[in-house]
């Protein structure tokens, strides 16, 4: 379960290297695994802001050797799910996908996702938890 102790370690660095604490930004941060006994290993990080009901949430699969990232947005009735990757491609704020970089990025793996991500975001759409920034166009 070392990849997913860097996991976590890794994106909550990055995250709080580009945006700060998560209490000062009035948003919660989750980490989990799956269980140490199970077939399947797997770590999740999410990034929630609850009073804009949206939520980034990152999961890699050991298992699978895969990453995925989505920005989950609450609507009435349940959630909108929006993949990371296609919205950044669609938009042009990268060329390359999780895939990518988890093939370029070496001994760094989950440093080299957080900053691919958390890069984008400061860049591109820092207000991409606000329920002002509007995904679909």
């Amino acid at each position: 379960m070392v990849a997913v102790s860097n996991f976590h370690s890794a994106f909550s660095l990055a995250f709080r290297e580009f945006f700060g604490y998560e209490t000062e930004l009035g948003w919660e941060i989750y980490e989990l695994s799956s269980d140490s006994s199970s077939n399947e290993k797997w770590a999740t990080f999410t990034i929630r802001n609850p009073l804009a009901g949206r939520a980034l949430v990152f999961r890699y699969s050991e298992t699978e050797s895969r990453f995925y990232a989505h920005l989950k947005i609450q609507v009435i009735p349940g959630e909108e799910n929006w993949d990371l990757d296609v919205l950044f491609l669609t938009k042009g704020y990268t060329t390359k996908n999780s895939v990518d970089i988890l093939n370029s990025s070496g001994e760094w793996t989950f440093h080299s996702v957080a900053l691919h991500y958390f890069g984008i975001i400061l860049s591109f759409c820092p207000r991409i938890m606000e329920p002002d920034f509007i995904v679909n166009q």
